[in-house]
């Protein structure tokens, strides 16, 4: 099943900055936060099984366990999701400038500053990987000239998820369909900030919280609307909860009672939402086509999600087992490679599944259990070894001119 990130975020690596002991506005550690690398990591590696996997040519009984185990790798969007409402939320209040009733002014400067921050870090990569696609993918039989042609504007214009209940879907982009729910969700959610946040942050983490209330009610409304089945799945609307979830996050963390709350609650908050899913999941073979499924599951994934964010940034710094784990220098490289890989890889893997079927040799490739494990091996080596390319080429040089071209100011948190 094609799905996001941070996008996941999009899916998206920490910037290069040199992570710094000095608190961020409430408390919370400054710089990158290597335990949200090593969350990304595992965020992304769940996407990676998920997709790579699906042509499994084994059909014995742990065949079936195995892909279904690894199938659920989609679930790393959900989490992707919550990170982007997480750390999005925590940049548009930590710069929202105050006066000194603590009322926010509004200012043109935080609005564009951060809209131009956001296109200088996903739009350079993304837009190249869309014109390679329009240049190379009609000669490699991923997608014929006239369907780019006339179906290509749902991803120019960031609205990929849209095409879905629209059916011009193009498959080997179908994955950017998470970019366009982040993307929809940056151009929104300041507005919302500014207005909720104006005296306080505690009105911004009641609207956060009211949209997570009100995920399950969305998805139905889109499920029963007549549109494919998935739609509720990929449009923004469905999607509000999981964003939502880390943006409530952002605001508990910022204060010492919410990060004491959070402290505590944080392991049963994950364990309940994993459980949730699971009961829900396991009866229906986690078969995302159900109904029931489709509306009730990201209502647990993000609690579950929501729960790990938050004991990954309560754990940074510290010498416990998850910031041991979520440190570990493996994960945090798949955390800064993210974006790209996430970019990448699908086409990657349409394209070489593409290439192998058509010879006879590649066909007895994949026809086999180690084959194909050979085979996955290499196409997640070479999507490892592209987006280190293009976080050399294009992400990083465009990184480093986020401060130049978009200063961050910091505001005083109310």
């Amino acid at each position: 099943m094609p799905a996001p990130a941070r996008a996941l975020a999009s899916p998206e690596p920490a910037a290069p900055e040199r992570p710094s002991q000095a608190p961020r506005p409430g408390g919370l550690p400054a710089g990158n936060i290597r335990t949200l690398d090593g969350l990304r990591g595992v965020a992304i590696g769940g996407v990676l099984a998920c997709h790579f996997l699906n042509a499994w040519p084994g059909d014995g009984v742990w065949d079936r366990r195995l892909v279904a185990a690894l199938g659920l790798g989609w679930t790393g969007v959900d989490l992707f999701f919550v990170l982007s409402g997480f750390l999005i939320t925590g940049i548009l209040v930590d710069t929202l400038q105050r006066d000194e009733q603590g009322r926010a002014l509004p200012s043109w400067g935080w609005w564009s500053s951060f809209l131009v921050r956001r296109a200088l870090r996903i739009f350079p990569l993304y837009y190249a990987a869309l014109s390679v696609f329009g240049l190379a993918g009609p000669a490699l039989g991923l997608v014929d000239p006239w369907t780019f042609g006339r179906w290509g504007w749902w991803y120019w214009s960031y609205l990929g998820n849209w095409a879905y209940p629209a059916h011009q879907v193009i498959p080997a982009l179908s994955h950017f369909w998470s970019l366009a729910v982040e993307e929809q969700f940056y151009v929104v959610w300041p507005a919302v900030v500014l207005v909720a946040a104006r005296r306080r942050l505690v009105p911004l983490g009641f609207t956060a919280g009211a949209l997570v209330a009100a995920g399950p009610a969305l998805r139905a409304a889109i499920a029963t609307s007549g549109w494919p089945v998935g739609t509720a799945y990929r449009v923004t609307p469905g999607r509000l909860d999981a964003l939502a979830a880390g943006a409530l996050l952002a605001v508990l963390l910022r204060s010492e009672s919410g990060r004491a709350a959070a402290r505590r609650a944080w392991p049963w908050a994950a364990l309940a939402g994993a459980a949730a899913f699971v009961a829900l999941g396991a009866p229906r073979g986690f078969d995302m086509h159900d109904r029931a499924l489709e509306i009730w599951s990201h209502t647990g994934l993000a609690l579950a999600a929501g729960g790990l964010v938050a004991g990954a940034v309560l754990a940074e710094g510290t010498r416990g087992a998850l910031a041991r784990v979520l440190a570990a220098a493996p994960l945090r490289a798949l955390g800064r490679y993210s974006y790209g890989l996430y970019v990448v890889h699908y086409p990657v893997h349409v394209g070489a599944l593409r290439a192998l079927r058509s010879t006879p040799a590649g066909a007895a490739l994949l026809a086999s259990r180690a084959g194909y494990a050979t085979y996955v091996a290499g196409a997640a080596l070479a999507s490892l070894a592209l987006a280190w390319v293009t976080w050399r080429a294009i992400e990083r040089p465009f990184l480093l001119a986020k401060e130049r071209l978009a200063p961050r100011t910091a505001g005083r948190v109310g």
